[in-house]
């Protein structure tokens, strides 16, 4: 084992793969380290650590994530780098393999034990023995002040670790462990400190988010957690994704419509509608209550934006099965919708199921619920259009007259984005081509947190508009 040097000036880089829920994670390491005294390095050369932050839960990722270690290990073997620290899902699953057939890189750290990474930092500990299952349910879930990255304006906040489901498709129990809530106390604390540096907006994550507190024997987790956050003053927008069909209550319901800081906006992946596949899938619901909960949703909060995710090409899927979902997606018609191609996973359930859909089929499976979902784009934002909202500045870059900013049923990465030009914004010259004027406007944008946007026309995901009454308000 090489021998690491000092922790003077130590330096080191990050890379983070996957999913938010990963990136938390990875936030979590990078305030340990800063609060031990390392120094984060923006760039790779010259660290004397690269940790790189993996993702396990599909071929497509894990094939990433290798080719970002094999990238890593070039700069360790043209001396560009000192050491190489992996970890994340991928660790879980496949640590004896990755050691056999990555030597070069110098630890592999199970997620289980993400808190040791200052000790494996300081030379202070072998972590090979400790990637292993007996480390399950003993993760560190204590890093109150950490870090986030990305958008000054809005962090993600992990409200749980694990998965109690048994998706027959998802591997998630066997990498995470079982389900975990953190405690209301801590994620509170947690929030109050991103609040006290300069979030905006908090995104609530988990494997299934709307799960929080049944691990604990505590009905109705997650609106009880949500009446404590909507406390924290600073924070003015709180969105919440990966929400179970089957733990939604009207408890719940009636907290969203009713909170002003909670967004009408509802990420609720229900990876399909026809009762055979759901089954397949072992999703503990069914067609008619992922029907009823839609339908209740619109007739209580006529405003929300609904999401969702979809599997193309699970195996059993018929052609009726099919048809049946694209008919789902057409009634329904959601604000935002993914969709991913089955990944015959062998450690997953599904794996063993008959009836796979061969690679053709999946592919057009796949493309035609795409085209759907753009065909209807039109028609769902044409509701948006003429109409002011709230939106959260996500990018004011002094060198462009562009401001990136979101809309409430725009949430970032996975959707479209609302763009205001500076330039002759609404034909009365906000920034009107003049670049003193416009760098006042820029250096203002700066200053505040949401614009009043009144949205001018759509393309494809993204909406296009301009700032309310040409005035820069602090909303």
């Amino acid at each position: 084992m090489p021998t690491m040097s000092t922790m003077n000036n130590l330096k080191f880089h990050l890379i983070s793969l996957g999913c938010p829920k990963n990136q938390v994670d990875s936030e979590d390491m990078f305030t340990i380290l800063k609060k031990e005294g390392l120094i984060f390095n923006p760039e790779i050369s010259g660290s004397d650590i690269c940790i790189v932050n993996t993702c396990g839960f599909l071929e497509k990722a894990r094939k990433e994530s290798i080719d970002v270690i094999v990238e890593t290990i070039n700069y360790k073997l043209n001396g560009d780098i000192k050491h190489i620290i992996v970890t994340g899902c991928m660790v879980n699953n496949y640590k004896d393999s990755l050691i056999k057939e990555l030597p070069e890189v110098d630890y592999f750290l199970s997620t289980f034990d993400e808190s040791a990474i200052a000790d494996i930092a300081k030379n202070k500990l072998d972590v090979f023995a400790h990637t292993n299952k007996e480390y399950i349910n003993k993760v560190d879930l204590d890093v109150i002040e950490r870090e986030h990255f990305n958008l000054k304006r809005t962090a993600y906040l992990k409200i749980s670790e694990g998965c109690g489901r048994q998706c027959s498709f998802c591997i998630i129990p066997s990498i995470r462990g079982q389900y975990k809530s953190k405690s209301v106390e801590d994620l509170k604390k947690e929030v109050l400190y991103l609040s006290e540096n300069g979030v905006k907006e908090l995104i609530l994550i988990s494997q299934d988010t709307s799960y929080y507190g049944v691990d604990n024997n505590i009905k109705d987790g997650l609106y009880i957690l949500l009446k404590e956050l909507i406390k924290v003053k600073k924070i003015k927008w709180i969105r919440l994704m990966y929400l179970y069909p089957a733990l939604i209550t009207d408890n719940l319901i009636s907290l969203i419509k009713g909170e002003e800081k909670i967004l009408k906006y509802i990420d609720m992946p229900v990876q399909h509608i026809s009762d055979n596949v759901l089954k397949l899938m072992k999703r503990s619901t069914d067609k008619r209550t992922v029907l009823r909960l839609i339908e209740k949703f619109k007739a209580e909060i006529p405003n929300i934006a609904l999401r969702t995710s979809l599997i193309a090409g699970f195996p059993g899927e018929t052609e009726d099965d099919f048809s049946e979902l694209l008919s789902f997606i057409k009634e329904t018609k959601f604000d935002n919708l993914g969709v991913f191609k089955y990944s015959d996973e062998r450690e997953a359930a599904s794996f063993k199921l008959d009836n796979k859909i061969n690679v053709k089929l999946k592919n057009e499976r796949y493309k035609a619920l795409m085209q759907l979902q753009n065909s209807l784009l039109p028609e769902i934002f044409s509701k948006y259009i003429g109409k002011n909202y709230d939106a959260v500045i996500d990018n004011e870059n002094s060198g462009s007259n562009i401001i990136k900013a979101r809309t409430y049923f725009q949430a970032p990465d996975i959707d479209g984005c609302t763009y205001i030009y500076l330039e002759n914004n609404g034909g009365k010259g906000i920034g009107n081509n003049n670049d003193n004027n416009r760098s006042d406007v820029i250096d203002r944008i700066g200053k505040i947190d949401f614009l009043q946007v009144k949205i001018t026309k759509q393309k494809d995901y993204d909406l296009y508009g301009v700032i309310k009454n040409n005035e820069l308000q602090l909303i």
